[in-house]
């Protein structure tokens, strides 16, 4: 990445973090994250158990950020342990150390200013983690004690969530239309990362485990204001995901697989033959129960299936 001097770093802890993930699940225990990962024959760490944001020695801007969850119901110290996610603008709020002079507070600026991606080590519970990666430094703001962290948007991997914001030549032709897409950009961007930990980054058609070709796929869609929540998420692979928004594979309430009968009639290699296996199998739902999908949404997103296929 232009204008990083610590890319090669970064990207070996993505790499090494996505094998972590596979191999553990999207909630990591501290013990497994701390062990860190091989970089040019050096141990490095992803993170700090002291610090909430971390630079390795190798590096020269910061790596990572962590909220923790504290052990025992004890108070939290930063505002971002209690709420951390703002709705509105689908951005991370994360706290900067106290005190304006802080080296850590300089090494993530440092990563702004790059536009370098970091990983974001959220607690979930005490002492396990879910690494939510690539992140960006959206908004230093100095004066309120944080910074606001952005998630890669998976519709446009190459800007963040909130960079869709941003004012362009292009908006003055329809405002309207543009801060809608912000607004749906902004979410999806959080909306798909929860999704996909909720899965273990696994296809809940297929179990394919591949990062780079998985999504969050909304059950009701945004445009007929489905909410960016997992319960109305299902992960997929960018595959299947253009198959169900194209109403070539419909889910039911039941969480059972239905596809469309002209797909089911083509012939036309083992692609489609892999999709056309779908039919009859279940959905593979997340462990935890309260992350399955909405049985309301699945009952609406099914009714267009069977209407699509009239």
């Amino acid at each position: 990445m232009n204008g990083d001097p610590d890319w090669s770093v970064r990207a070996q802890a993505f790499e090494a973090l996505e094998q972590l993930t596979l191999a553990h699940g999207s909630r990591l225990p501290w013990s497994t994250i701390q062990a860190g990962f091989e970089c040019h024959g050096e141990r490095v760490f992803f993170a700090s158990r002291a610090l909430g944001i971390f630079k390795p020695k190798r590096m020269t801007a910061a790596l990572s950020v962590k909220t923790v969850v504290p052990r025992g119901g004890r108070s939290t110290t930063y505002r971002d342990q209690e709420t951390g996610f703002d709705r509105s603008t689908g951005l991370f709020s994360y706290d900067l150390e106290a005190g304006r002079d802080k080296p850590a507070n300089e090494f993530l600026r440092h990563a702004k200013d790059r536009r370098a991606p970091l990983i974001y080590f959220r607690g979930v519970e005490a002492g396990v983690y879910e690494p939510i990666w690539p992140v960006w430094v959206e908004q230093y703001q100095e004066v309120e004690g944080r910074v606001l962290l952005a998630a890669a948007d998976t519709a446009q991997p190459d800007i963040s969530s909130a960079e869709a914001a941003l004012p362009s030549a292009n908006e003055v032709r329809d405002a309207s239309y543009s801060l809608a897409l912000v607004r749906r950009r902004n979410h999806q961007a959080w909306f798909s990362s929860r999704t996909k930990a909720a899965y273990d980054y696994r296809c809940a058609l297929s179990r394919l485990p591949l990062r780079s070709l998985l999504v969050g796929a909304h059950i009701v869609p945004d445009a007929e204001d489905g909410p960016p929540s997992v319960n109305n998420g299902i992960c997929m692979s960018t595959l299947h995901h253009a198959a169900f928004d194209a109403y070539l594979i419909g889910v039911d309430p039941d969480l059972r697989v239905h596809v469309a009968d002209h797909v089911i009639a083509e012939r036309d290699g083992p692609l489609l033959a892999a999709l056309q296996g779908l039919n009859g199998t279940h959905l593979v739902v997340p462990a935890d129960p309260t992350a399955h999908p909405n049985r309301d949404y699945l009952d609406q997103r099914y009714s267009a299936f069977l209407a699509a296929r009239r």
